[in-house]
């Protein structure tokens, strides 16, 4: 019945275009193509998603969503034109359409005296430029798919058949284009989807692309030369079919170098007028759906903490790909550097993002380096950290069709809206089939990219002694305060240790260290001859240093405060003390207490007070680490394997 409906609907208005004038027609293509445009969701978002990761920044999203409405504006204009192909005849070719390249077809076959291939794309009004063919003298073949509908099938294909085309049905193709080249006649062939798995890769706008390989094969068979053929829409009715150079190569020993080699001549060819006429070609498919090609896109708050644990599941991401057969450079991690206005405006944004506003509906959140970086990004995979940025991961999700994987509670946003969220278990989240729960954070530390750090701190320390401790003294947070009189009596543990066991002391603060606690320290302890660095990060810091501490250590102190910085010092497989600033919201950091108390019930810190410290070093400096949160890193690898 439907196909009933929809043949007589089209024959209705074949019937109405065939009445009107042609430019009163295209008005009301162009007209119906808008209208569509503001009601198809899903392939708008293909569409733009496409677009962001052809061209990166170089259009702004307002720009994005006008070549989209051209598309959609472009097909419905196409599809007119091809509704009145009865009435195209020698004078509207010869007053509408301007052929460029003839002569380069006709020269190829009077010299190989063979058929040929028109090789195109969904480009212009590609249904046009079968006319190639008997502008050239040849028999036209055109390949098209049979589609479900078959009363309305039929009737379309008549239409392209109306110009003295023949319709070739890809479900049975093979046989029939060889012999109709065999038969020194033309095949025109629509070659700008997605292969499969079985497709060739070619590059094609800056990403492997995979391809169909047949037509390659069609003419190393045949002999046949290949000519990509493009129509571009120049205005109104007027057409420019312009025949691009002979793409064919002459056969080899290396069938698979030829094939590639074809195919790579054509997206080249096909790139250029992509490029310059953007709203003329089918965006609204997958074309790179089968690609090897994955992008994850980092979002970045500021803090270190978070960014390290972001960074630590996006190369988790890498290697579960890697495990599936996929190749490290396959697997593309950038990142994005978030900064809001102000907090209200961050406020605004979240509120905004949650009614369904966009980025860009809502660019005045941000500052304007941190808008020009998302707007240009692309990713498949979108990993945040922290619940200020989770509106801006769910938001990227919703542009450009991504995965999304949020690390800790995401603030008011819904939890089932991610694909992945990798929960502390502190934060009290109700579970829910995509949400994996930790007992720390996600941090992976890679043991080769330790020692190598490790190696070039050791060039500027120079460690003389078989063992060495590292300390990490954080500071203040909203619940503690990091005195210097605690901060002494630390390093003063650490000292005694140190000379007990004929060890060297590496330290660095951070950038929440009191100033006054930073100066006390390089006051009491900068000239101790078993410190081998001291680190003022507030003064100045440099690319590794904490992982180089961690490499070069036997046995890491460090201020509790931060699960982030615990679970790192944690995950390099060193033993760790952790000694805990003065609390001053009594009643507050129960989360924390929960994290730290389970890191410390998994055996793998031990909590100590000032005056235990020396004692537990020296104990524990000899003993082998429990296994660092293998538990977590298992879960989270598996549940990124169901969404990749």
């Amino acid at each position: 019945m439907a196909d009933w409906i929809l043949y007589l609907l089209v024959r209705a208005e074949a019937f109405v275009f065939r009445l009107l004038p042609l430019r009163f027609s295209l008005w009301a293509a162009r007209s119906f193509g808008s209208l569509i445009y503001f009601t198809m969701g899903r392939r708008k978002t293909v569409a733009y998603a496409n677009l962001r990761a052809a061209f990166r920044g170089r259009y702004t999203p307002s720009q994005l969503d006008g070549i989209i409405k051209d598309v959609y504006r472009n097909i419905a204009q196409s599809y007119m034109e091809l509704l009145k192909f009865p009435q195209v005849d020698d004078n509207y070719i010869k007053k509408y359409i301007k052929i460029e390249g003839h002569e380069k077809v006709k020269k190829a076959v009077a010299e190989q005296g063979t058929g040929v291939i028109f090789l195109t794309a969904h480009f212009g009004n590609w249904e046009l430029s079968s006319l190639i063919g008997s502008g050239s003298g040849y028999k036209m073949n055109v390949l098209a798919r049979w589609q479900k509908m078959e009363k309305l099938n039929g009737y379309l294909n008549k239409m392209r058949g109306s110009k003295g085309a023949h319709v070739i049905f890809k479900e049975n193709a093979v046989e029939e284009i060889l012999d109709s080249l065999k038969r020194k006649e033309a095949v025109g062939i629509l070659s700008d989807q997605d292969g499969g798995k079985k497709g060739e890769i070619v590059e094609f706008l800056g990403r492997k692309a995979s391809t169909p390989k047949g037509i390659a094969h069609f003419s190393l068979r045949t002999g046949a030369p290949i000519f990509p053929v493009f129509i571009v829409r120049e205005h109104g009715p007027y057409h420019r079919i312009v025949v691009e150079d002979d793409i064919s190569v002459m056969r080899s020993d290396d069938l698979e170098k030829d094939v590639h080699e074809i195919l790579q001549r054509f997206a080249d060819a096909l790139v250029k007028y992509v490029t310059k006429y953007p709203g003329q070609w089918l965006w609204l498919h997958k074309r790179w759906k089968s690609t090897p090609d994955k992008s994850v896109l980092v979002l970045n708050d500021g803090k270190a903490g978070h960014y390290k644990q972001s960074l630590a599941l996006a190369r988790m991401i890498r290697d579960a790909r890697a495990a599936k057969g996929y190749l490290p450079d396959d697997t593309a991690i950038e990142s994005a550097d978030v900064k809001f206005r102000s907090a209200s405006a961050r406020a605004v944004f979240d509120l905004g993002s949650k009614a369904g506003l966009g980025i860009h509906a809502l660019s005045g959140c941000f500052e304007k380096e941190s808008y020009e970086a998302l707007r240009s990004s692309y990713a498949d995979y979108v990993v945040s950290c922290g619940s200020s940025l989770a509106g801006v991961n769910l938001s990227l999700k919703k542009e450009l069709g991504a995965r999304s994987i949020v690390i800790m509670k995401p603030n008011i946003f819904d939890i089932k809206d991610f694909d992945l969220a990798v929960i502390p278990s502190h934060d009290m989240v109700k579970p829910a089939k995509n949400t994996v729960f930790t007992k720390g954070t996600v941090t992976v530390l890679d043991a080769a990219a330790l020692r190598g750090y490790a190696a070039r701190l050791n060039e500027k320390v120079k460690i003389t002694k078989q063992k060495v401790i590292g300390v990490l003294i954080g500071g203040d947070s909203r619940d503690y305060v990091l005195e210097k009189e605690l901060a002494a009596e630390v390093m003063d543990g650490v000292l005694r240790a140190a000379g007990e066991i004929d060890a060297e002391v590496l330290v660095t603060t951070s950038r929440r260290t009191q100033r006054a606690v930073e100066f006390a320290l390089k006051e009491r302890y900068g000239k101790s001859g078993r410190i081998k660095l001291l680190l003022i990060a507030n003064d100045g810091n440099f690319e590794g240093a904490i992982e180089g501490i961690l490499g070069l250590s036997d046995i890491l102190v460090v201020s509790g405060e931060s699960v982030a910085m615990l679970t790192e010092a944690v995950s390099s497989d060193r033993p760790v003390i952790a000694f805990m600033p003065r609390k001053i919201r009594p009643r507050s950091a129960s989360k924390l207490e929960r994290s730290v108390g389970n890191l410390e019930k998994e055996a793998l810190i031990r909590v100590s007070t000032p005056a235990e410290i020396a004692e537990d070093i020296i104990h524990y400096i000899g003993h082998e680490p429990a296994a660092v949160s293998g538990g977590d890193i298992a879960a989270v690898r598996a549940a990124l394997g169901k969404i990749i």
